[in-house]
């Protein structure tokens, strides 16, 4: 039977009705989706559950559960719109316990970051995790200084940034595509994706009535965006990379093999690197990916409403249980909603998740307490002992496998890694404070963590508020400190050993000790790092020279020499620019001084010997006619002393 002319009238109607709908919606929704195609967002795909092992127990539910859509808040908002609200950049954001990073959002970076350094490491059997580490470390902090460059390069030329407004957005294949053919070089297509990310941010900024103009909050909220360790869009012709091409080929340098062509272990060493890249770029989306499906920040069984209004249950329990009375270990289980179909019990136990295990030592656990307790259980009144409680294992449990993360992913597993996180003993603390400051609270730890921090209130760190290390007492990054904020007293240096750190340092040291003289301000800058010191040996040879000649002279050197020598020339220049302003500079020999073990939370042992020459270099602002330099010399080489064979005799004493 034919349809009346009325009713087709009505038809017509309700079709131009939806899609009036369809319109609304989707603008609505475009600013959630544009920050998503801005950061490449896509599937979790099948390389996270690749050989995951024993490590993935606790997360056999990521890759099925769609449980939680959005990111918390969930309230329609996107992703830049749940960063917390304008805050002074020179000090620590205020930070409260549902601000926890997600715990299922560390282990997967945690995996993904122990995939990469297995990888290299098994490409190179002879390279050890510092190279790993060193290239983490350095090609992170190349990220935060382009996109700081960004941001500045738009303040000096504001209609610098109309070129990207003014672009039309584009989507999928046809965004790739565009990139591809319409700009030169990948370098060009990263920066236009970073330029996407800080316009999104200031977007953001301008609906939240924010300042838009201040470059110090922009770019705070922007790291807030970006991973905290992977790198998102690393180039083989970053620094970072090229000094790891040059890693990989010194380690490989063994002339006893007659066969062995330089250009063929550059080619090598470049395909490595590629492959290494490549694979952190896939890593980053899958990270991403996670995050914006299970959230930012960890939830807790005691945070109903919250729960309730995001449409998920919680993420997971971090139990505590002491082995004995120096170790104890915290596990994470995961929750997943109780199943529908009945079944037995073996298929129940079948399903069931393992948890993840970390250890610590008591003394460490103890210690994190006090910071914990002191910086943010006294934050918000309105919970109990017993959730402070949980919300302090969440915190710690997530600090252990951050660090972990930042040292290769293998620290936990064999304790791999955590050099670049070793410290200075504390009596070298009382030496600095007997000789440049009245009070404890005078001196402050600029490269320090929770763990290895012996300042506790006063040290900066890798991870301030508000992320994790916010919740111990971190008072922020040392490279954003403001010249204007510069206080009378002395600070202590000791950065991870790599050519990109050392090199911001020295430049950023420079700035403060100018401006300390400019303005008068009595401070004293203590620079501890592994001295650089190329002996005319090491030294490559500029003259022509025949092949058997230079292969004699590469038989010579051992592959760790060759090694040392490509990462203390990378760092020669950093080092001589601080002598050449210091007004004392200390030479420590090797194996006569000892530091703290950069895993000194998970080993047994906390004391090691320095097995590469040590240089204390001393900058200070004003002339102190009445300081004994060879008094200081000689309590810092007593402060420095070794412990390690120590340590291991009264092990030997108490079995």
């Amino acid at each position: 039977m034919p349809k009346s002319r009325g009713s087709s009238s009505t038809d017509l109607q309700k079709r131009k009705k939806r899609k009036l709908d369809k319109k609304k919606k989707k603008q609505h929704s475009s600013s959630r989706e544009e920050l998503s195609n801005v950061c490449n967002i896509t599937g979790i795909g099948q390389d996270l559950s690749s050989g995951l092992g024993d490590e993935l127990d606790c997360l056999d539910e990521l890759a099925a559960t769609t449980e939680q859509q959005s990111l918390v808040p969930t309230d329609g908002s996107s992703l830049v719109d749940s960063i917390k609200k304008d805050t002074t950049f020179t000090q620590a954001p205020p930070i409260t316990l549902h601000e926890i990073p997600n715990i299922r959002v560390e282990l997967a970076r945690h995996l993904q970051v122990e995939n990469l350094s297995t990888f290299l490491l098994q490409s190179c059997p002879n390279l050890r995790m510092p190279t790993f580490e060193r290239w983490l470390i350095d090609s992170r902090l190349e990220q935060s200084d382009r996109i700081q460059s960004i941001a500045e390069s738009w303040a000096l030329d504001p209609a610098s940034k109309l070129e990207f407004k003014s672009q039309k957005k584009k989507y999928g294949r046809a965004a790739l595509h565009a990139e591809e053919n319409a700009y030169e070089g990948r370098e060009t297509a990263r920066r236009i994706k970073e330029s996407r990310i800080l316009l999104e941010v200031e977007r953001s900024m301008a609906q939240s009535g924010g300042n838009t103009g201040n470059i110090d909050r922009l770019l705070m909220k922007t790291r807030l965006l970006m991973d905290p360790i992977l790198p998102s869009n690393p180039l083989e012709t970053d620094p970072s990379s090229e000094r790891l091409i040059g890693e990989i080929i010194a380690n490989n340098l063994k002339m006893n093999d007659d066969s062995s062509d330089e250009i063929t272990l550059k080619q090598t060493a470049k395909q490595v690197v590629n492959d290494l890249l490549n694979r952190c770029s896939d890593a980053v989306k899958e990270v991403e990916q996670l995050q914006n499906r299970f959230g930012i920040y960890q939830q807790f069984r005691f945070d109903k409403k919250r729960n309730k209004k995001s449409g998920s249950s919680s993420s997971g329990l971090v139990r505590v249980e002491w082995l004995n009375d120096s170790v104890c270990s915290l596990s994470y289980i995961t929750t997943k909603k109780k199943s529908t179909t009945s079944g037995n019990d073996e298929e129940a136990k079948h399903n069931k998740t393992k948890p993840f295990v970390v250890k610590i030592n008591g003394s460490h656990y103890h210690k994190l307490r006090r910071l914990f307790d002191r910086t943010s259980a006294c934050a918000d009144s309105s919970f109990t002992k017993e959730q402070i409680t949980h919300a302090f294992h969440a915190a710690i449990f997530t600090l252990i496998i951050r660090y972990s993360t930042l040292a290769g992913g293998q620290q936990l597993n064999d304790l791999r890694g955590g050099g670049m996180q070793g410290a200075i003993h504390d009596s070298v603390f009382q030496c600095f404070e007997k000789w440049f400051g009245k009070s404890q609270e005078t001196g402050t730890e600029c490269f320090a963590s929770p763990f290895n921090a012996c300042l506790t209130t006063q040290f900066c760190s890798a991870f301030p508020s508000p992320d994790v290390d916010g919740f111990f007492g971190s008072k922020g990054d040392f490279f954003q400190l403001e010249a204007n904020s510069l206080q009378e007293g002395w600070y202590e240096l000791n950065p991870p050993f790599s050519p990109g750190i050392m090199k911001k340092m020295a430049d950023r040291l420079m700035d403060l000790l100018n401006y300390a003289r400019e303005k008068e301000i009595d401070v004293t800058f203590i620079v501890v790092v592994p001295s650089c010191r190329i002996s005319e040996s090491d030294k490559p040879d500029c003259k022509k020279t025949s092949k058997d000649e230079r292969k004699k002279k590469r038989q010579k050197s051992t592959p760790t020499n060759a090694l040392s020598f490509a990462v203390h020339h990378a760092a020669l220049s950093s080092f001589r620019l601080l002598t050449k302003q210091c007004s004392s500079h200390i030479v420590l020999s090797k194996r006569e001084h000892g530091y703290v073990e950069g895993s000194q939370h998970l080993r047994p042992t906390q004391f090691k010997e320095s097995q590469y020459d040590t240089s204390v270099i001393v900058l200070r602002s004003k002339t102190d006619t009445n300081f004994d330099a060879d008094a200081f010399e000689s309590d810092l080489r007593e402060a420095f002393k070794s412990r390690h064979m120590v340590e291991l005799q009264q092990r030997r004493d108490c079995k």
